[in-house]
């Protein structure tokens, strides 16, 4: 590994976290409804998933790559993807339902664990990790993007964890930019007709989101 190719990488992981996507857009949910400590534990929730991936992809694994040639997967790996995608496609439909309701009522409905609970942080970290997990094409794209960069049978321990480092580097700098944003616009939008309008959009974000992860 070159200090070049990591470069490289680190420059394509920025543009990856940076550009809108699922993950962002319930991460500035949850800013908006639970604060943004609340949306960081989110965040590194994804942050994990992405470095499972990513794990996978380094490692190898023939399973992985049979998987998205067509074989069918192991029944360990397609119960473990399952499990994932009902979880991260049911959180986020929850989350779409409780912006609908609100849009409609007009009443911001108490989350049911506490913001800043212990509870509230693992279930918010818990949906972060199942965000990527839930998802197929993660493990599609580092199979295809790390050897761009890396000769992956070339790849040491010590190159794993700079990769790993290297992502963690990219990508908390850029959750903070889109939960920074939205918590200092978060008074602008808790206006009753800026917040009935933004409920019904992110309602129908994430009701899309949490119908695409449940159907693929």
């Amino acid at each position: 590994m070159t200090a070049q190719s990591l470069a490289l990488f680190a420059g394509a992981l920025l543009l990856l976290f940076v550009t809108p996507g699922p993950g962002i857009a319930v991460t500035v949910s949850r800013t908006l409804d639970a604060g943004p400590v609340n949306a960081s534990v989110y965040w590194g929730g994804i942050l994990t998933g992405d470095m499972f991936w990513l794990t996978l992809a380094v490692s190898g694994l023939a399973v992985v790559s049979d998987g998205l040639t067509g074989a069918a997967p192991p029944e360990s790996l397609a119960n473990f993807m399952l499990a994932a995608k009902l979880i991260g496609g049911g959180y986020i439909g929850w989350l779409a339902y409780r912006a609908f309701r609100t849009a409609w009522t007009g009443e911001r409905k108490a989350l049911d664990f506490p913001a800043g609970s212990k509870r509230g942080l693992v279930a918010a970290y818990v949906a972060g990790v199942a965000m990527p997990l839930s998802n197929p094409k993660p493990i599609a794209f580092y199979l295809g993007f790390v050897p761009a960069f890396f000769a992956i049978d070339a790849i040491g321990p010590v190159d794993y964890v700079l990769m790993l480092i290297t992502m963690a580097v990219m990508a908390i700098p850029a959750g903070l930019i889109y939960i920074g944003g939205s918590h200092r616009a978060r008074h602008w939008i808790q206006r009753p007709e800026i917040r009935r309008i933004a409920d019904i959009a992110t309602g129908c974000v994430l009701a899309g989101i949490a119908l695409l992860l449940l159907t693929r």
